[in-house]
């Protein structure tokens, strides 16, 4: 099966390397920068307000409203950068499977590749919803387990795990 044409999925001999970059939308890029905005003009407006309400509100006032921005900013911030800066790399070779996401907090994790890797799909809504920009693919042995494919839509999912599935075929077959 090809794969979808937003993700990429390359098979050498001895190595397999998915990438996925964010699914955008013209819409998700409006709506995250005029959400920025909204909450950059309130910040601003609202630290450099000087009228006696404000003023008379004090110290907490000011910093349950900073926390309000805080909020706001890191959850458009987190949007904004994996919409701009986003990656995720899968790579499987014969020693250990490396998930890489670039754009995030979580930067890399592997699994080593010892024993029978079982591919699953998990039983999410496609495409994952947004906020969560939930992983829907689990990798797993006795070693552990790696997640990976935020915002895959099933026919990726499927793509990716079927092409997961025949590259650790192969390299079974070629150990024997």
């Amino acid at each position: 099966m090809p794969p979808p044409s937003r993700i990429s999925i390359v098979e050498t001999g001895d190595e397999l390397l998915i990438t996925n970059p964010p699914r955008t939308s013209d819409f998700r890029t409006g709506f995250v920068l005029i959400g920025a905005g909204i909450v950059a003009y309130t910040g601003y407006m609202g630290l450099t307000d000087t009228s006696p309400a404000t003023v008379a509100s004090g110290t907490l006032g000011l910093l349950s409203f900073a926390a309000i921005i805080a909020l706001f900013t890191y959850f458009l911030g987190k949007d904004f950068i994996w919409l701009v800066f986003g990656k995720e790399t899968l790579q499987l070779t014969n020693a250990a499977a490396v998930r890489d996401v670039r754009g995030s907090l979580r930067n890399r994790s592997s699994l080593p590749l010892k024993g029978h890797l079982e591919a699953e799909i998990l039983d999410h809504t496609y495409p994952t919803d947004e906020a969560g920009l939930l992983e829907v693919i689990r990798l797993s042995n006795t070693n552990g387990v790696i997640v990976f494919g935020r915002e895959l839509s099933r026919p990726e999912a499927e793509a990716v795990t079927s092409a997961v599935e025949h590259f650790i075929g192969r390299q079974n077959s070629s150990r024997r």
